[in-house]
């Protein structure tokens, strides 16, 4: 006998949950530590298979009563009920036409929902990063800076992927290129390194809670004196990426997500994961000309005076 027939309907493959942090400016003089990274932007992506139609569809976001968000769609509705804060938006809203929409994928398709977090600002970074230049004062037309990147999670994390980069373009007659690093055995100057490395099937690098790594970039700075302009003293050394995959679940923080249909019955979730995304621009004062304090004379001013000779 053949199986019954099952009523069909939308599946979520996947729920992604994105939390950005950065700094106010993005950047950071000579050292950073976990206080200055604030969560600024909170994106969902999901993956949707086996729809027909998606009309009388919602999405509801549920945070706790106190969060501030901004958001650049309006939601349908933004209630509060039992200390809860509810934001719910028409599916069809969020489906993500502009880059999907050619795609001969019958029943499938991708949806967004971008907010920005404002403060005060929930409690959602997994690692302390800390990043520390040295010196932070460099000086010499070749020299060299040491930057010393350490995490230590606060939650376990599936899996890791650090970036580290050079400035991509090139102040007039200055280069910064990466020398050395902890991670790799270097052999000749590059722009980049990342932990781990770029393969497929690709690497995974998991924290537990309480556990730390560090790593070590070692930064060239060149100057060419017939090639500068001008003269400018605080310049970006190395640009910090970190991205933390943890599996999760449709309830789980950063915030509670659910889609339902028009009789209210939830639509299943198959995965759910959580991504946090921590972006750092490192900045030095760098001079290629070597600065020294005039030294104090011994002759009195008035003995330091040159006398003009009788014409």
């Amino acid at each position: 006998m053949p199986d019954a027939p099952t009523e069909r309907g939308p599946v979520i493959e996947y729920l992604l949950k994105e939390v950005s942090f950065s700094t106010c400016d993005d950047k950071f003089f000579g050292e950073l530590e976990k206080e200055m990274l604030i969560p600024n932007n909170l994106n969902i992506y999901g993956r949707i298979s086996g729809a027909e139609s998606l009309h009388g569809y919602r999405l509801q976001a549920e945070f706790p009563e106190d969060t501030v968000l901004a958001y650049l769609k309006a939601p349908a509705t933004n209630s509060v009920k039992d200390g809860k804060r509810l934001l719910t938006y028409m599916l069809e809203d969020l489906v993500n036409y502009e880059d999907y929409w050619w795609l001969p994928l019958h029943g499938e398709t991708e949806f967004v929902l971008q907010l920005n977090l404002l403060p005060p600002f929930p409690k959602l970074n997994p690692v302390d990063l800390r990043i520390s230049c040295n010196p932070d004062v460099a000086v010499g037309v070749d020299t060299y800076v040491t930057t010393t990147v350490g995490l230590q999670a606060e939650q376990h994390i599936d899996n890791l992927f650090l970036t580290l980069s050079a400035p991509s373009y090139r102040d007039p007659g200055m280069q910064v290129t990466i020398s050395g690093f902890s991670g790799d055995d270097i052999q000749e100057p590059r722009q980049s390194v990342t932990v781990p490395e770029k393969q497929f099937p690709f690497p995974r690098v998991n924290l537990k809670p309480g556990e730390a790594k560090e790593y070590k970039v070692k930064t060239r700075i060149k100057a060419d004196l017939t090639g500068m302009t001008r003269l400018k003293c605080q310049h970006n050394l190395l640009h910090t990426k970190l991205v933390l995959l943890s599996e999760s679940a449709p309830r789980e923080p950063p915030c509670s997500i659910s889609v339902i249909d028009s009789n209210g019955r939830q639509v299943p979730i198959k995965k759910t994961e959580r991504s946090t995304l921590l972006t750092a621009q490192a900045q030095i004062m760098y001079t290629p000309f070597s600065i020294r304090r005039e030294e104090p004379s011994s002759k009195k001013p008035e003995e330091r005076l040159v006398q003009a000779t009788p014409a």
